[in-house]
């Protein structure tokens, strides 16, 4: 596949253009090659996914976490992300990221994640507002937990929730990553549950006087779709258009914390 046709992909699968000004989605690093034979799928980039690309001959990186964030006044390969970026230069391999970009896609993150919890009537969000839903049937506040982490893969104990002492919960919000900000609107909108990760403090405090029950699954756990979702929509964009190239879920661990 060209590197132009590559981009080109992205581009269909999660437009750019309305997050220039607030985010860093894009081509993050481009080593040269006119031609993309291979690229490895994955939520960030660390020591083990380089390694990983490298070993397995990828020849980019497509990540959900942008490797660069802000303009890098320089580069030390002693700090982060200049260790990440210096290798992934001399192993020849291009970096791109698909963030706020791939977030709000109409088959992004947030879309992905209403279908894992079977949401139905689903009212899609924008950078804007959350996204929300109703989940299968009513359920209590512990069975709601449960849902979620069993519809995420995620290990037992791994989710913190506030209480918000309903009885039964059926209308949900829910933003991917870190969106407390959200909280808020979803009360205002009358949902039962908001779902999402890295909740503050604050955050959970006014959830409880607004009497809405929040589910914390992470910012990894909420994420970590990304990898099967994206990988999947590149298949099959590459598929219709004719166009080859071997897509790679990553295997490598991005979860920097010790359960």
């Amino acid at each position: 596949m060209k590197y132009r046709d590559f981009i080109s992909l992205m581009e269909e699968i999660a437009p750019t253009e309305a997050y220039h000004d607030i985010d860093n989605s894009g081509p993050q690093i481009y080593c040269g090659a006119e031609e993309i034979h291979s690229v490895l799928v994955c939520l960030e980039i660390n020591c083990e996914v380089l390694k990983e690309a490298a070993e397995k001959g990828a020849d980019m990186i497509l990540t959900h976490h942008p490797l660069i964030f802000e303009p890098e006044s320089h580069i030390n390969y002693n700090d982060y992300p200049g260790r990440y970026i210096h290798e992934a230069v001399r192993k020849g391999i291009s970096v791109y990221s698909a963030h706020l970009s791939f977030d709000f896609a109409a088959e992004g993150n947030n879309a992905y994640l209403t279908k894992l919890l079977g949401l139905q009537n689903v009212e899609a969000g924008s950078i804007d507002t959350e996204w929300r839903g109703q989940l299968p049937e009513a359920m209590s506040f512990e069975d709601a937990c449960k849902h979620v982490e069993k519809s995420l893969s995620l290990p037992e104990h791994y989710i913190r929730c506030v209480d918000g002492g309903r009885k039964l919960l059926k209308k949900v919000g829910l933003c991917t990553g870190a969106g407390g900000s959200y909280i808020s609107s979803a009360a205002t909108a009358g949902c039962d549950l908001f779902i999402t990760g890295d909740l503050k403090l604050h955050e959970a405090q006014y959830a409880k006087a607004a009497c809405i029950a929040v589910i914390d699954a992470g910012h990894y756990g909420t994420e970590k779709i990304f990898t099967e979702n994206m990988a999947q929509q590149l298949r099959q964009k590459a598929f219709e258009q004719n166009l080859d190239i071997d897509v790679i879920m990553a295997e490598a661990d991005t979860n920097p914390y010790t359960l």
